[in-house]
Parts: structure tokens; C-alpha cells; sequence
């Protein structure tokens, strides 16, 4: 049984799920578009599980969260966005390096930095990489190689670069991919094909630039009041 509770404290969504599995419970928490952390917690047996489980709950009651009826979305589950090593092997083409694996999520963290919706713990760690990066000595994915280790995590992003990207970027529904081919890979053999060119990141640039413009205005949009 899993048991959902949400808080929301400085206009936030913290949100904490714990679920017995077996002989522990698995617990998921954050808050939406600023972290997500997940792990288990072993307890010797499903009945000291199971009371694990309500100490959990009763001790978030006490912090001023409330049970809430869950419904996964990518707020409350995504906690990575890509893993470079999630496209090595299976359909990944033979004759290429491993580095072009890196380069499709690389170019789009590039385009993060670019428009300043990395976080501030990614701007302090990286302050040297992403200098080069403004200056074309450092594409966006040799820092997603180097400094990132091949893995893009919700806590790389701003607040507000999540609440574009998380809808944007998921492989499953959004459109980021299907922008990535169409601009860069429309006449090569795989999408894992394309370069890392400044050429070629600048003509994603453009598209995704229109994107976020576009999911501003339909997301941001100033109410009527304020005009006076």
C-alpha cells in the first residue's frame, strides 16, 4: 500500500510517498521542479514494515503535510532527465563513438545554460566550464561528458528551466526529440548521428527558442489587472 502526502509551504509542492515492499519501504520526496530523491529503507520484516510505514506518515502529519489521493505525473517521479548510458548498446549504431550518445541531451543543456535556467548549485560547481561554454570552448555536451558524468538530473535545472523541460524533454510525450531530428537528423542514418557543431547547436537554438517563448506566453501570461 503507498500513501501520498503533499505540503505547500512558500508557494512549493513538497510531496512525500512511502510504500511497503516486502521487508522495507520505498519512499519517494521532493519538491516539484527543484528535487527528487528516492530510496529504500530496509526494516527485517513486512510487519515492522508496515509500522515503519505509519511512523513515516504520522511524522510527516505532524510537519503540516496532508494524505493526498496520488496520481503519478513528472513532477512527483521524473528525478533524471537522461542517462548517456541509457543509449549505449541495444539500438546504438556500431560504427559511432560513445560520445555521440551524449550529444542530444548535451546540446539541450547547452541551450540551459545558454538562457541562465541552470540551477545555482550547477552555476557554482561548473563556473569554469560554463565560461569556455559562452565561449565557444566548451560545447554543452563535453560538460554533460565531464561535469555531469553523463547524467541529467532535476536539481542540474532551475525552477523554472523544469517546469519547461519536464513536459518538453520527457521521451515518452515531449517534443524536444522529435525538434532534435527534425532540425539535425533529417537525413542521417539515426538521430545518434548528428555532430557537435556550434553550426548545429545554433540551428536548435533557434527551435528551441521559439519553444520556450511559446510555453511562456501560454504559461505566463499577465493578468488583465496588471495592464492598469
Amino acid at each position: 500500500m503507498t500513501t501520498y502526502l503533499t505540503k505547500i509551504e512558500d508557494n512549493k509542492t513538497h510531496h512525500f510517498r512511502v510504500a511497503v515492499d516486502n521487508n522495507g519501504v520505498r519512499i519517494i520526496h521532493g519538491v516539484f521542479y527543484k528535487w527528487l530523491g528516492k530510496y529504500f529503507e530496509g526494516c527485517g520484516d513486512n510487519a515492522s514494515a508496515i509500522i515503519r510505514q505509519k511512523q513515516l506518515v504520522d511524522e510527516k502529519i505532524k510537519e503540516g503535510f496532508q494524505i493526498t489521493e496520488f496520481n503519478e505525473t513528472i513532477e512527483n517521479t521524473v528525478d533524471v532527465y537522461d542517462k548517456a548510458k541509457w543509449h549505449f548498446g541495444g539500438n546504438f549504431p556500431k560504427d559511432l563513438e560513445d560520445f555521440h550518445g551524449y550529444i542530444h541531451t548535451g546540446m539541450f543543456l547547452g541551450w540551459l545554460i545558454d538562457n541562465d535556467l541552470v540551477s545555482d548549485e550547477f552555476k557554482n560547481e561548473h563556473t569554469e566550464e560554463i565560461e569556455k561554454f559562452k565561449q565557444q570552448r566548451l560545447t554543452g555536451s563535453q560538460i554533460f561528458e565531464s561535469c555531469c558524468d553523463g547524467v541529467l538530473m532535476i536539481e542540474d535545472i532551475s525552477e523554472l528551466g523544469n517546469r519547461f523541460a519536464l513536459p518538453y524533454f520527457d521521451f515518452n510525450s515531449g517534443q524536444y526529440m522529435g525538434d532534435y531530428e527534425k532540425t539535425l537528423a533529417k537525413n542521417l542514418p539515426s538521430a545518434y548521428h548528428v555532430t557537435d557543431t556550434w553550426d548545429n547547436y545554433a540551428k536548435l537554438k533557434q527551435v528551441v527558442d521559439k519553444r520556450f517563448s511559446d510555453w511562456k506566453n501560454q504559461n505566463y501570461k499577465k493578468p488583465i489587472w496588471k495592464f492598469w
